[in-house]
């Protein structure tokens, strides 16, 4: 009997089951500099641009110059908003990881009707 608790003890120690298994490292990310679309202090020129009819004139995302509103499927970002009059918003689910640079899209908030109409009323609008 005692043979076999000092053979119990040895195979315990040989083994040491509480040790951690050894960490997987990944390789080293590239390190990640943000896009900068708007520039502090503002520059914005004399007169607002002229956009096409059915297009808003709104503030940019920076809150500095007045500008045109995005479109559906126009790209979209921080500084060039879509038109929220519209219902549009910046889609920006393509651009992973980053999430800087977008779609411009309709809400849809229920069902596919939302998305007809909205569609419906940018076609008009446009």
């Amino acid at each position: 009997m005692s043979w076999l608790l000092l053979w119990i003890l040895t195979a315990a120690s040989s083994q040491n089951s509480t040790a951690m298994p050894p960490a997987v490292t990944s390789p080293a990310a590239e390190p990640f500099t943000p896009m900068r679309y708007c520039r502090w202090p503002c520059e914005c020129p004399a007169e607002p641009p002229a956009c096409p009819l059915g297009v808003s004139l709104l503030t940019d995302g920076c809150g500095c110059c007045k500008a045109c509103a995005r479109q559906v499927g126009e790209v979209c970002n921080e500084a060039d908003t879509c038109d929220h009059h519209k219902g549009l918003y910046c889609d920006y689910s393509s651009d992973k990881p980053r999430y800087e640079k977008g779609l411009c899209a309709c809400k849809c908030r229920s069902h596919e009707l939302i998305r007809d109409l909205c569609q419906v009323h940018v076609e008009i609008l446009s």
